[in-house]
């Protein structure tokens, strides 16, 4: 099987410094068919086209500027021929104490589903809150409440939008994929499922970059094997609804822990050290060819896509998205279908 290959707008250069079509013309020239919308290039494509077009300022997302500026963007995919994916990130939604905070929080992801028809998606992520205690909660309860509002609104547009749910290895509350997933489980909506991400389940799981090892432990390979079949066992592939591919980079010397409690230890690294799979020379080292096998075996035909955090984003000139692109769309092929072939091979040797 050749999965539709992807990747986030995010992982083809900062927004700051290169432009929306600039990135889409680098992918598409890559051969990905998908791109994931990331939220930062959402804004600065909507503010320029406001300024371009006269229009009055944004105020806040569903509003008439907004929604002019989506169908335009919608528009622009189209003409590289390029699908999206999803919109993402939906950030900090679930779990607020506070009844106004709840509703910024749920009039914010209205104004988001509001868009996603008109840019071309009927999938939106959600990744479990960073916004810790008191203000939010991570109980089963609160979680599942919000998440279904959002699961129910989103199933009223035609299409119904999907959601998924991705647990934030650096959350405040639901960082591993059990977490995220209990959740989805309770919500019990035809339209919710889970998003699964190599990189944060393998950062929190199995590596450590303030360890000259670069592992939690010794015993952290049986760990995740263990983990990983609990996955194929427990989620079936079509609640699967989206699978980011991302490796992390080798750290030596290992990095220090900063010195800010605020800081979780694990963000640093994975903003600046992600890579794109199979980068062996750059030194990526994590088991992804791993969790890749296991989200093949619970049967999941979705997209493989790209969630590359890295510092060489933010480098500028006209190369940078063709480079990223070009380095991804290599990394992302191969690795797939290395996967494929390692799990078809050993499903036809165990019928032998």
């Amino acid at each position: 099987m050749s999965p539709a290959l992807g990747i986030a707008s995010l992982s083809l250069g900062s927004f700051e410094h290169h432009s929306l079509p600039a990135k889409l013309a680098a992918a598409a020239a890559a051969g990905f068919d998908n791109i994931e919308l990331f939220d930062n290039d959402w804004f600065e494509y909507r503010d320029s086209y406001a300024k371009a077009h006269s229009l009055p300022p944004s105020t806040h997302e569903g509003d008439a500027t907004s929604l002019i500026a989506a169908g335009a963007l919608g528009e622009l995919f189209k003409s590289f021929g390029l699908a999206v994916s999803c919109w993402q990130p939906l950030r900090n939604f679930e779990g607020f104490v506070d009844p106004e905070e709840k509703a910024k929080s749920r009039a914010y992801a209205k104004g988001i589903l509001d868009i996603c028809p008109l840019v071309g998606t009927e999938l939106l992520l959600c990744c479990t809150t960073s916004t810790g205690a008191p203000k939010t909660s991570g109980e089963l309860e609160a979680c599942v409440e919000d998440l279904r509002w959002l699961a129910d609104e989103a199933a009223k547009y035609d299409p119904p939008i999907r959601i998924m749910y991705e647990g934030l290895s650096f959350a405040a509350h639901r960082r591993r994929w059990q977490d995220a997933w209990e959740v989805v489980e309770a919500v019990n909506r035809p339209n919710i499922g889970l998003c699964l991400d190599s990189f944060n389940t393998l950062a929190l799981e199995w590596a450590d970059p303030y360890n000259a090892s670069g592992k939690l432990s010794p015993e952290v390979d049986d760990k995740l094997a263990a983990n990983m079949a609990e996955l194929v066992a427990r989620v079936p592939g079509d609640k699967i609804f989206f699978y980011q591919v991302a490796d992390g980079r080798f750290m030596n010397p290992p990095m220090t822990l900063p010195t800010d409690p605020s800081i979780p230890p694990i963000r640093p690294w994975s903003r600046g050290n992600r890579l794109f799979p199979l980068e062996k020379e750059l030194g990526a080292y994590l088991p992804v060819d791993t969790f890749s096998d296991a989200v093949v075996k619970t049967g999941y035909k979705g997209p493989w896509s790209l969630e590359v955090f890295n510092d060489s984003l933010a480098e500028v000139g006209e190369q940078v998205p063709k480079k990223h692109a070009e380095r991804g769309f290599k990394g992302l092929k191969l690795a797939a279908e290395q996967s494929y072939a390692r799990v078809n091979g050993a499903t036809a040797a165990s019928k032998l």
